[in-house]
């Protein structure tokens, strides 16, 4: 029975790893610009489609476990805070579902495991110990994947600036200040690169409401949680300060980023050799010499015995 309950628990497990592999694929991926581009013409000319009932009431659901999830003192500077932001979830009711979620899998998962363990009838120890791991991955679960999406959404951002930095140089140089050319790439990035066009609409909208300029591109670095983007925002805001030509200082930052950008895939090329040694050493090798010296050893022990 125990050793059923152990498999059972590490099935249950090994389920719940592919669940959360299998949402940071689906949640944190978009469709193919083509694909992507063909639904939007459909969109246009399709009517207004309600949102499914089964899901308004699921996120009803959800909602209801944490109704009371105030922001408290520090929720500006939390790691929470900067997590939903940088995977896109910017709601005002995003910290509520984030906890009802984390609730609804912090009870969940630890009953189906207790329930399990009732079903197969295993011992009050294994019981209690299965229960309070099922409790922690519960609730540790959707802190992990959304720290996930954060990560998957910032790289996405950062292969997606050179082609911005390109356009944006050549929209300063032909004229435009920097908020009509900002303005500009974001619609033209809308079909190639829809996460950072929605990102730099978001900083024109800010502009348009009245923020100023230096904390609507402070914003912007928060939001996208890149390095890249805080180094263009702080090179933008000293270049604004000082009076120095915007159109030339994002050259020279487009030029810096490929370069180390460049440097950083040799490294990583340079590395690969190292990586290979274990594999090759431990795997490769020992069966490349089973087959090379094994029939010698097998006719040097017949000879022998």
């Amino acid at each position: 029975m125990d050793n059923l309950f152990i498999i059972s628990i590490s099935g249950a497990t090994g389920l719940a790893v592919l669940l959360a592999f299998w949402a940071c694929r689906t949640l944190g991926g978009g469709p193919d610009p083509a694909r992507r581009r063909l639904d939007e013409l459909l969109a246009r000319n399709a009517p207004p489609r309600p949102a499914p009932a089964i899901k308004k009431r699921l996120l009803g659901a959800v909602k209801a476990l944490a109704p009371k999830s105030e922001r408290g003192q520090g929720w500006e500077k939390s790691k929470l805070r900067q997590d939903l932001l940088t995977a896109g979830f910017r709601s005002v009711e995003a910290l509520n579902v984030f906890t009802g979620v984390r609730l609804a899998a912090a009870f969940l998962l630890p009953a189906i495991v207790f329930a399990l363990g009732v079903l197969i009838q295993a011992k009050r120890p294994a019981m209690v110990i299965s229960t309070l791991i099922a409790a922690a991955l519960g609730y540790l679960g959707p802190g992990y994947v959304l720290e996930k999406l954060a990560l998957r959404r910032s790289a996405l951002i950062a292969r997606q600036m050179p082609s911005m930095l390109d356009l944006l140089v050549i929209a300063v140089e032909s004229g435009l200040g920097l908020d009509a050319a900002v303005q500009r790439v974001s619609r033209d990035l809308a079909a190639s690169s829809p996460v950072l066009a929605h990102e730099l609409a978001i900083f024109s909208l800010e502009l348009k409401l009245g923020a100023a300029r230096g904390d609507a591109l402070r914003n912007l670095a928060k939001r996208c949680g890149v390095d890249e983007m805080a180094g263009l925002v702080a090179m933008l805001i000293q270049a604004d300060r000082f009076g120095v030509s915007i159109g030339r200082s994002i050259r020279v930052f487009a030029d810096d980023l490929r370069t180390k950008r460049r440097q950083k895939l040799e490294e990583q090329a340079a590395k690969i050799p190292l990586k290979l040694l274990f594999p090759v050493l431990f795997l490769i090798f020992p069966a490349i010499m089973a087959v090379m010296a094994g029939p010698a050893v097998i006719n040097i022990v017949e000879k022998m015995f």
